[in-house]
């Protein structure tokens, strides 16, 4: 055996170790602990089967479904257990290996590059009459192996680390490495840690945890799972409030953002300030439809806007002139996206469908949004169908397409790539992944799950086609010739569960395709390309709430 097999044999012993030992953690704290009547409690993330399986849940029964649009761990796991005590959480771990490249998709703090990854959530949780709080940082352990990437040019402006992106050099600069340096990467994250103040009707405090908005499975535009949870304070309704004229939900959130530590060389612009205002309304004439609206403002360190107050200037923007349309003036250093979103359920048929709008330019008058409605415009839509099987057996069905890539009016007008920035150099991002959909920026994708679920297992299979930061194709960052650099993948996966704890195993065969859209012409008639196989093999262990 060469030193070089002994040594990666070595790397991969000491992380089934460091993996046997997390398993042990999670089996001497959850199960002997209820046995001691030391309160347990299920911790319920995003992303997470127990999530799946409430909506689901949604879907087939009578539970309320005015609340999901906005979520967190935080509101989940108040879902499912609302006892006023000390408890320890349910610890949540995952492991996951890819072969060839990184596939690393809503896994929030994690970035799960090529070889093994692994990140473990843990900690506890306090209730008192008015004050709720979450402890629950999360250890990500990464291998970080080699793989092809393409470095940033040194010698362009301004500088940046190898590992930056070359193909969004600015103006439409984002801070998304390739790769996360040549090393293993160990870290703490705060993870989904929460203070929370109740009122009788709103909530305040401080948070870590990731933020969900909007209906998507998968993509969702504004924020999501895909990056690491950001320090924020927010304000939200306690509870989805009941009137007559509807039920209203609503969030805002005043954060900061880092920079990660494989973008430029410029110490002052690593963090930016993040806003948001998100509220939904489900009207009382129409049971299971609920709409809402959501908007996120960037600023850096350097611009002038109170980041609370540029919220709401989607609302002034519309009410400019509209016969002014000469010209754009942006606020220097500020970005935005806004979304429109609506989701529909009817559990007498186990269906729902839902989509998300969302425009990256705010209008520069109301003549502007008239002429281009669809300018620098992404959009999810999906769908979700279940039907019973047996008792406690129930087939689901999901599918869902997401589009960021540019719209067609960038025939008489330039269009920005989605989620990148001339005003901030960062884009809409924290610790180098994207806040929003997991896909990034410039990309589109199509998905297709079925599923079995039984209360104590589940079984399914899905297909995935991806079609990567389309736009930039043109970019000359490769000289030759070139083709979309696109991934289909397949997979299969598992479940099953056991006092209160869920293992999921997923496994994926995908193709990857003109890998970073590398082309060549074989002859006059045939191009071939840099086509790559990836593996990618997933273990999680989680809370089970509904089999305690």
């Amino acid at each position: 055996m060469t030193a070089t097999a002994r040594s990666d044999l070595k790397v991969r012993i000491q992380s089934c170790r460091r993996w046997i030992t997390l398993c042990a953690a999670l089996a001497s704290t959850a199960l002997p602990v209820r046995a001691q009547n030391v309160g347990v409690s299920p911790f319920v993330t995003l992303t997470s089967e127990a999530e799946e399986r409430i909506r689901l849940n949604q879907l087939i029964s009578t539970l309320d479904k005015d609340w999901f649009l906005i979520r967190s761990a935080s509101r989940l796991t108040s879902r499912v257990d609302s006892v006023a005590a000390w408890r320890i959480l349910t610890p949540e771990l995952r492991a996951t290996h890819n072969s060839s490249l990184p596939f690393s998709l809503n896994d929030g703090a994690l970035w799960a590059g090529r070889g093994w990854s692994q990140a473990a959530t843990f900690g506890f949780s306090a209730r008192f009459p008015n004050v709720r709080l979450i402890v629950a940082p999360t250890l990500v352990s990464e291998e970080n192996k080699e793989f092809q990437v393409i470095p940033y040019n040194r010698d362009a402006t301004p500088p940046r680390s190898i590992w930056a992106d070359p193909f969004h050099p600015l103006p439409e600069s984002i801070d998304l490495p390739r790769r996360f340096g040549d090393q293993r990467r160990q870290r703490l994250d705060l993870g989904q840690s929460t203070l929370a103040i109740d009122a009788p009707h709103v909530s305040f405090g401080a948070s870590n945890e990731n933020l969900w908005w909007g209906p998507a499975f998968r993509n969702a535009i504004l924020l999501s799972a895909n990056a690491s949870g950001f320090p924020h304070a927010f304000v939200e309704t306690r509870r989805p409030l009941r009137t007559s004229a509807g039920t209203f939900d609503a969030q805002m959130v005043l954060g900061q953002l880092h920079e990660s530590d494989y973008f430029d060389l410029d110490s002052s612009n690593d963090t930016r300030s993040l806003s948001g205002l998100v509220f939904t309304w489900s009207p009382p004439s129409a049971a299971g439809l609920t709409l809402g609206f959501g908007r996120i403002v960037m600023a850096s360190r350097s611009s002038r806007a109170f980041p609370i107050s540029a919220t709401f200037d989607v609302f002034r923007s519309v009410g400019h002139s509209i016969v002014d349309t000469s010209s754009r003036v942006y606020d220097s250093g500020r970005e935005q996206i806004f979304s429109l979103f609506g989701r529909w359920v009817f559990p007498t048929a186990g269906f729902e469908a839902y989509g998300e709008w969302a425009r990256f330019e705010e209008p520069t008058s109301l003549r502007d949004l008239m002429e281009f409605p669809g300018h620098s415009q992404g959009y999810t839509l999906g769908f979700q169908w279940a039907r019973p099987l047996a008792v406690q057996r129930t087939f689901q069905l999901q599918a869902e397409a997401s589009y960021l890539e540019p719209d067609p009016s960038l025939r008489v007008r330039p269009v920005a790539i989605s989620y990148t920035s001339h005003a901030v150099p960062q884009g809409f991002t924290n610790r180098g992944k994207t806040l929003g959909a997991a896909i990034g920026p410039g990309a589109s994708s199509q998905w297709l799950a079925g599923d079995v679920f039984a209360r104590t297992w589940r079984a399914g299979a899905y297909l995935e086609r991806i079609r990567w930061d389309n736009g930039v194709l043109f970019e000359p960052i490769i000289p030759q010739f070139k083709r979309q650099d696109i991934t289909l993948l397949a997979g299969l996966r598992g479940s099953v569960s056991w006092r209160g704890v869920n293992l999921l195993v997923d496994f994926a065969h995908a193709a990857r395709f003109y890998y970073l859209f590398q082309a060549y012409t074989v002859d006059e008639s045939r191009v071939a390309g840099i086509d790559l196989i990836n593996n990618t093999l997933s273990v999680t262990l989680s809370s089970a709430p509904w089999h305690r």
